[in-house]
């Protein structure tokens, strides 16, 4: 049996790290025997137990035994070199600790402390009934670096049989615009020659999933027969996060397909948070369930392996007691990978001229737990004032929120986030620092994405903004899905969002600082208009359809309705715009047909012209808005005061229902008994008297004091300018959404939309006196009449008590203001 010294038995117990159980399995130490091991020294327990047995003399043969596969043990701590013929060691160029990026296999010489976990897949992968492997994973617990640093060059150096002439196709299924199909093809392409890139893609997309396999002949038509592809999907969670809806199923289909086939094998990274979601997948659900592996946070052993390890390949040495402090703070929980590998990076970034890493450097950075935050906020820091503007527009781009509140990381071409010499800035300084990683795309054009999710879950003022605006990037995530299922169905109404969300969406439009060129053309058309000067200048054209205004007066009225005239004062009263009126002559069409009592009163009056004198009235009917500001009033709706003299002198319990519950749109469904009173009480807080218009008066503004005008405009029927029965919306809309449908003095919305109520009664026009219960005049037509009725001359009565969702009323003042 070999003589080793104490020092040698303490380096290779704490080099041994975790492959400790492989040695108990290799030696079938008995479990009885394992049970007494003391927890935390199990490495000495085990060289302990093969010295009892004199079995020490066949340490070297297991450490050897591919299973175990740690010879570095015995060529570094067991039988090192002899000193009398020194090696020269051949020294890692640059910084053996690549931060946050992950490793590759180029990185394979500095790649330490995952043995058992590279053995293990290499014999899931030598199972051939194991053609789909999942590689399951906390974020940040290193399922990337292992397959690729870990597996993949182990297969090159033909850990299985004919492995070495395998061919590896690595890619993320996220893809462009959330296809994965594009980069897939991009990955084959170069191995599939004479063979277009539509062509590639149209077979991949083959309905059967079999594209693949088939493709997968071609690409290794000049290797050995045994040869294989593997295909490393890597962050394969961007199937949940960032791929199509309509395209997952079908790319799982291709997967579940390729599993069966004796010439190709999957290995992917999946984060462990999105298992459920996999399983929720036919076809996928078995693969995982048949093909996963969990990969856990590295014990201390590994941890300590992952630092001293690459040390020694780079030449560089640790102050004594400096690892077993990293280690300390690191701890072993989720992420602690990640926030490990940064800080061996900043340590090594502030190395002595003689290579050493110092406990001085490592304070200088605040250590392991904020190495991340601190090299982040100096970044940020260090940036001139207009590139940390750009903050938010470029994070915005690079993290994906679900609708669980999960942020992941997603890639970005680079053209859309630097959109500006100042986020170009941003983007290189971070860059440089690390946090950022720049590449190739699949078209061969650069994207940029985070090194690292510890960078959101590490930077404080990061990690505020996404908590602060995670609604916000759920609401885009659903505006995206949602809009896609809108169009696959036709794009019918009842699959868009009701207007009442357009103020989340603007809020968040607020909130993370989106232009409308930051949604798809087809996203835009989903959500409709969202910019309140670009809908007023909408009412404008004329070839803006009825449909399209009625959508603008809801979300004007929701985002609020800048116009003047349409809401309240700053002390609460109606914002009233008044229009002045000339004086002049105004005659009545009075049809006799079916009106006996009317041809009576004819007959015994002089004339059915009046005399108008000069007044003014309101640009657009009373809003529900202004209304309710009487209904609302202490002195308002419920004062008898307002109701004395009338025919009914007390109000109602109850005001009518407003039907369109818009503050911008026409108060409806009062009576002539309950507009009254509004003028009474507002007359009284204004400090001049405002009313009904005579039926004359309203005449005389719809016609501007033209009588050719038999509507507003004009003498001509336009209906693109009115509400009407021809309009087919079968509503009110908000007020003045009609800009070309203007009256000579200025007022709007005076053909259709609702009846106005005038002053007068019907049967006695000259009658204004506000007693009684005769019949009172309506003007205007209304959203449920013909055009006919909304004639400037059109004249039409009701009772004063009668109410109806078609029935409005405007103001109109005759002294000055």
């Amino acid at each position: 049996m070999p003589a080793y010294d104490g020092k040698t038995k303490l380096t290779f117990c704490k080099r041994l790290g975790q492959e400790w159980r492989d040695l108990t399995d290799y030696f079938d130490i008995p479990i009885s025997d394992r049970a007494a091991f003391r927890l935390g020294d199990e490495p000495r327990e085990v060289w302990e137990w093969l010295e009892r047995r004199t079995r020490l003399g066949e340490l070297t043969g297991a450490l050897r035994d591919p299973l175990v596969n740690r010879k570095e043990l015995i060529d570094q701590v067991l039988e090192p070199p002899p000193v009398s013929v020194p090696e020269k060691p051949s020294v890692w160029p640059g910084s053996p600790f690549p931060g946050l990026r992950r490793f590759n296999p180029e990185d394979a010489p500095i790649f330490f402390g995952r043995h058992r976990e590279i053995n293990e897949l290499l014999c899931k992968l030598t199972d051939p009934k194991k053609r789909f492997i999942a590689v399951l994973g906390a974020s940040g617990s290193g399922k990337s670096s292992l397959v690729a640093a870990g597996l993949i060059p182990r297969l090159q150096a033909d850990a299985i049989a004919g492995s070495k002439d395998w061919r590896l196709l690595e890619f993320t299924p996220g893809g462009a615009e959330g296809d994965p199909y594009p980069i897939l093809t991009a990955r084959l392409e170069p191995w599939l020659k004479g063979c277009r890139s539509s062509e590639i893609i149209k077979r991949l997309r083959a309905e059967q999933g079999y594209g693949l396999i088939e493709l997968a002949e071609q690409v290794l038509a000049d290797r050995p027969a045994h040869a294989e592809l593997l295909l490393f999907v890597d962050q394969f969670e961007e199937l949940f996060t960032l791929t199509q809806d309509a395209l997952r199923q079908p790319f799982i289909r291709l997967l579940t397909a390729t599993a069966r086939s004796s010439r190709v094998r999957v290995v992917a990274t999946l984060r462990a948070d999105f298992f459920h979601r996999c399983l929720d997948c036919p076809g996928l659900d078995r693969l995982l369930r048949d093909g996963s592996y969990s990969l856990g946070p590295p014990g201390p052993g590994a941890l300590y392996e992952m630092m001293t390890g690459p040390a020694a390949k780079a030449g560089l040495e640790f102050e004594e007691g400096l690892v077993e402090r990293i280690l300390e703070d690191t701890g072993t929980g989720a992420g602690a990978l990640a926030l490990l590998a940064f800080a061996l990076h900043e340590l090594y970034e502030s190395r002595a001229g003689d290579g050493r890493l110092a406990h001085q450097a490592y304070e200088r950075f605040r250590g392991v737990q904020h190495a991340i935050s601190q090299r982040a906020e100096k970044t940020f820091q260090d940036l001139a004032s207009a590139a940390q503007a750009e903050l938010e527009h470029v994070f915005r781009e690079l993290v994906q929120v679900d609708e669980r509140g999960v942020a992941t990381r997603h890639r970005a071409s680079l053209s859309t986030l630097a959109v500006s010499s100042a986020a170009s800035a941003l983007i290189d300084r971070f860059v440089d620092a690390r946090l950022l990683v720049r590449e190739p795309g699949e078209d061969g054009q650069p994207v940029v994405e985070m090194a690292h999710e510890a960078l959101f879950r590490t930077w404080p003022r990061l990690q505020q903004w996404i908590q602060d605006t995670a609604d916000d990037h759920r609401l885009c995530r659903q505006i995206t899905q949602l809009a896609a299922y809108w169009h696959g169905h036709d794009r019918q109404a009842e699959h868009r969002w009701p207007d009442e969300r357009v103020v989340e969406v603007v809020a968040m439009r607020e909130h993370l600082k989106l232009k409308p060129t930051d949604f798809t053309e087809l996203e835009r058309d989903f959500l409709g208009p969202l910019d309140r000067d670009q809908m007023l200048a909408a009412l404008d054209a004329p070839a803006t359809t009825h449909e399209q205004r009625a959508i603008i007066g809801v979300r004007l009225a929701l985002l609020g309705d800048p116009r003047p005239g349409v809401g309240l004062r700053a002390d609460g009263l109606p914002d009233l715009v008044w229009c002045e009126v000339p004086g002049g002559e105004v005659t009545l069409e009075i049809e006799t047909k079916n009106r006996s009592r009317i041809a009576r009163w004819l007959s015994r009056s002089a004339s059915n012209t009046f005399h108008v004198e000069p007044f003014q009235i309101a640009k657009y009917p009373v809003t529900y808005r202004q209304y309710r500001a009487f209904l609302e009033a202490d002195d308002g709706y419920h004062n008898p005061a307002w109701w004395r003299g009338l025919w009914v002198d007390r109000p109602p319990e109850k005001a009518g229902r407003q039907f369109q519950r818009y503050d911008n749109h026409p108060v409806e469904n009062l009576a002539w008994l309950e507009a009254v009173p509004f003028c009474r009480w507002l007359s009284a807080r204004l400090g001049y008297e405002v009313r009904l218009p005579t039926e004359w008066e309203w005449q005389r503004a719809a016609t501007g004091g033209n009588p050719a005008n038999e509507y507003p405009w004009g003498p001509k029927w336009d209906g693109n300018r009115a509400n009407t029965d021809e309009s087919e919306l079968n509503r009110s809309t908000a007020v003045g959404l009609y800009p070309h449908g203007i009256s000579l003095v200025g007022a709007l919305d005076m053909s259709g939309n609702v009846w106005e109520w005038c002053l007068n009664e019907y049967d006695q026009p000259r009658n204004v006196t506000p007693t009684g219960d005769a019949r009172r005049v309506v003007r205007g037509g209304a959203w449920n009449d013909y055009r006919s009725d909304a004639r400037a001359a059109s004249r039409i009565d009701d009772a004063p008590g009668g109410r109806g969702n078609f029935i409005g009323f405007r103001l109109a003042c005759s002294s000055p203001i």
